[in-house]
């Protein structure tokens, strides 16, 4: 391992509740002071969190295993530790790009002013992390708002404990402690104490309802805040599809991580023509997955608590259990199952399930299967399957999500070209790529005047022809002329080099005349 230089700077006890305001005050005295905003320093921070991750492999396998109960290292390699490393890699090999200010266009009533786009760093951010995925989605906005020169307060989660001890004690190790602060272990109390100060931001990843805390909270300083939430998320099935195929990619991504996942499919709507076909290929997709116990499969992980475990198991009786419908709560064990007709006012198809329970539901038609999207709170995520583009786009048309997939599930997630985020009730804000960097940074418009050229007319006193001008000047015309004299200074520099052919130069000139107003 790696000892951080910085350790002996900051806290290397636990945070309490009477800590905070202090704690904050650091973070803060370290953005004014200018610790984060060098190119230099987030570029070092970007490689140590690199680093953390990458020489600690063992150590983060074993305490997710520990906490999700997931026994395949290629599971947790691949969702919580390369996942952010591909992240942080795009983060280090475009920062210098991502801070460079925009050049931005000029107009008329600041000329001859230049005008560009700051990427100002927002100054102390709050990055609240889930448990379901407790390393990916806790590194990745803290790489965010690195790169963007903030300093941040990360709180993970106490749900997973051991992930949330090893990323605590690791991130002391690795990064900057004067401008990184980092707690595991508090709760309710803890975060309501938490989000009594004052922040420049909080990206917040967890349930709509706590969403909606974290939401007022940050209300009260006008803080602007990322909501990465969830909600019931709808694949609807065509009847013009490849059965088997539907049946591998749905299992696989809503049994993934035992279906704690927020993006996966909390219910299907199925085309009645393939229904029943559908529900015997998931049966034979979750044994071959799975084996004929699942509870034995290495491939097969575990619910987070015996709560959520128990919470799981009473939706078994609110529909007709085809496969699975086992628990063992002691054991956090929850089988793959598939319910069919589901009670629609009941739990089950109320709230989002979390878990690896699928309801499905018949549908005549897609027009019915969008209408019943369109009834429900707008989800984080939607799925279609068909080979019919019509359909596809009367579902993409027609309805709103965070995101949508076509013939696959979860798979946008991986991508750091798109935006990762809600919508309505799923969510504010979205991140990823340059938008991981983009969400913790203000675009701060700079003008820049010249000091020897100064244009009088915007100076009392007015006269009426000032007036015209400066009318002239400030519409929409005045732009337009613009625009098109641009082509007249073209052609006049084109027109120097076809000198010695003066018939080119007047059909230039003649061409040119036509852009002009008359």
């Amino acid at each position: 391992m790696s000892q951080s230089k910085y350790t002996t700077l900051s806290h290397s006890g636990k945070i309490k509740d009477a800590d905070l305001p202090a704690v904050v005050q650091r973070l803060r005295d370290a953005f004014h002071a200018g610790v984060t905003r060098s190119y230099e320093w987030r570029l070092q921070q970007l490689k140590q969190l690199y680093k953390m991750l990458d020489e600690n492999r063992r150590l983060i396998i074993d305490a997710v295993r520990a906490d999700l109960g997931k026994q395949s290292d290629m599971e947790i390699n691949s969702s919580e530790i390369n996942a952010p490393l591909v992240e942080i890699e795009e983060a280090i090999a475009h920062l210098a790009d991502w801070m460079k200010p925009e050049s931005a266009g000029m107009n008329l009533a600041s000329f001859p002013a230049t005008n560009w786009i700051y990427k100002d760093p927002l100054g102390v951010v709050l990055v609240v992390a889930p448990w379901n995925f407790p390393v990916n989605l806790a590194v990745v906005p803290l790489m965010g708002a690195i790169a963007a020169g903030n300093c941040a307060f990360l709180k993970l989660s106490r749900h997973s404990s051991q992930t949330a001890k090893t990323l605590e004690k690791l991130v002391l190790e690795y990064l900057d402690m004067r401008a990184i602060a980092v707690e595991g272990d508090g709760g309710a109390a803890f975060i309501t104490s938490l989000l009594k100060e004052k922040y420049d931001h909080i990206f917040f990843t967890g349930s709509v309802a706590v969403g909606k805390i974290v939401y007022e909270a940050a209300a009260k300083h006008l803080t602007p805040v990322t909501l990465e939430l969830g909600g019931k998320n709808p694949c609807y099935v065509d009847r013009d599809v490849d059965v088997r195929l539907v049946a591998k990619r749905l299992a696989w991504a809503k049994f993934f991580n035992c279906g704690q996942v927020c993006i996966t499919a909390d219910y299907v709507l199925a085309h009645t023509d393939i229904h029943d076909q559908l529900v015997e290929a998931l049966k034979l997709q979750i044994r071959e997955f799975f084996g004929s116990d699942p509870k034995k499969s290495e491939s097969y992980a575990r619910i987070i608590s015996k709560d959520h475990a128990k919470r799981l198991s009473d939706l078994f009786k609110m529909g007709n259990v085809e496969c699975g419908g086992e628990a063992d709560v002691e054991e956090r064990y929850v089988a793959p199952t598939v319910i069919t007709n589901p009670k629609l006012d009941s739990l089950l198809m109320q709230d989002e399930i979390f878990g690896p329970v699928l309801p499905i539901v018949k549908v005549d038609s897609h027009e019915a299967a969008i209408q019943f999207v369109k009834d429900r709170p707008l989800p984080l995520a939607l799925y279609v399957h068909t080979r019919n583009s019509q359909v596809e786009k009367d579902v993409l048309a027609r309805t709103r999500s965070g995101a949508a997939g076509v013939n696959d599930h979860i798979v946008h997630f991986l991508n750091s070209e798109l935006p990762f985020g809600g919508v309505g009730e799923s969510g504010l804000g979205a991140y990823h790529g340059k938008l991981s960097f983009e969400t913790f940074v203000h675009r701060r418009a700079v003008v820049k005047q010249s000091t020897w050229f100064d244009i009088p007319l915007r100076y009392a006193p007015y006269s009426n022809g000032r007036a015209r001008i400066v009318n002239f000047v400030t519409s929409g015309m005045a732009g337009k002329v613009l625009t098109r004299l641009g082509y007249v200074l073209a052609g006049a520099a084109l027109a120097v080099v076809l000198q010695k052919n003066q018939e080119q130069v007047q059909q230039v000139v003649d061409m040119l005349r036509s852009h002009l107003p008359m």
